[in-house]
């Protein structure tokens, strides 16, 4: 199996600081086959708001119920996850915090039964916001004369490091977790220029490297690719990563030096139990073919 080597860009290591994460999540639920707001769901969003400076970061995610079809209940999803969005931003929140916007259809049903009490439940937006909490150090006594200097905090390792490093082996894949899509779409979210960015300064700083650039989905209970819901076809995760290709290849990168390919969700990294690890699968991945 190759081995897989995590580049994650998501949050920024503090030097000397220790830091947990707080998860906050709430479910704003839909009447049957619409994608607007009624009364209590507004007030839901306005409370989640009443504490928007504590938010680091925000994903957005639509569901459906069982009713309709697979693809009409996937733009559906993705409607009420819009919907949601632009209410949240009405509400005073930055909308550079929010980093993934996906419409799931039904594959994520809270519940399986068919009464119109259990479908409710499962026509919702789901909004799962993470706080960066920092613990501060104890405080310490200590005598004038023994005051030590600090050692220099260390630098990230670049994508070009990693790749240059003699660890890195030809066929080793490299996960590039901060690139996002519009849900359902092949089209970059704009906090994804930064890691696009880098891998483009990887590709001209190491002429040599010639790469295939994966893309995989996460949730799909079929064994198919997911809906891509502009071209209306079932290849999102080759999408994906052709959105990947293009962009380098505008940017100046030789067409010959990658590839691209779509995998669906034939490798997931996790099992998907909590939105966490479906994130974890969304995902593209660089092979590097040769360095």
């Amino acid at each position: 199996m190759l081995k897989k080597l995590f580049f994650i860009l998501l949050f920024s290591a503090i030097s000397s600081i220790a830091m947990a994460t707080d998860t906050t999540i709430i479910h704003v639920h839909f009447e049957f086959d619409t994608y607007q707001l009624n009364d209590k769901a507004i007030t839901q969003i306005q409370q989640f708001s009443t504490t928007k400076k504590q938010y680091d970061s925000i994903f957005i995610y639509g569901h459906t119920d069982q009713i309709g079809s697979y693809n009409y209940n996937n733009i559906l999803s993705l409607k009420r996850a819009i919907t949601v969005k632009n209410e949240l931003y009405k509400q005073g929140i930055d909308t550079n915090k929010i980093f993934i916007v996906e419409g799931m259809g039904e594959s994520n049903l809270l519940t399986h039964k068919q009464d119109a009490a259990s479908r409710a439940l499962n026509r919702r937006v789901e909004i799962m916001a993470f706080t960066i909490k920092k613990n501060e150090p104890e405080k310490t006594t200590v005598k004038k004369d023994t005051i030590k200097k600090e050692k220099p905090t260390e630098k990230p390792v670049t994508l070009t490091e990693k790749i240059k490093d003699t660890t890195t082996k030809e066929g080793d894949n490299l996960i590039l977790r901060n690139i996002n899509f519009e849900g359902g779409r092949h089209v970059f979210l704009r906090q994804s220029y930064s890691a696009l960015n880098e891998l483009l300064s990887a590709m001209q700083n190491i002429p040599t490297l010639i790469i295939q650039i994966e893309g995989h989905i996460c949730c799909q209970t079929l064994d198919e690719d997911g809906l891509d819901l502009d071209t209306r076809t079932k290849d999102l995760s080759v999408r994906r990563a052709k959105a990947v290709y293009d962009f380098l290849k505008q940017n100046g990168i030789e067409a010959k030096r990658m590839s691209y390919q779509g995998f669906a969700r034939k490798f997931p990294l996790t099992k998907e139990t909590d939105e966490y690890e479906k994130m974890l699968n969304r995902r593209v991945e660089i092979k590097i073919i040769r360095k």
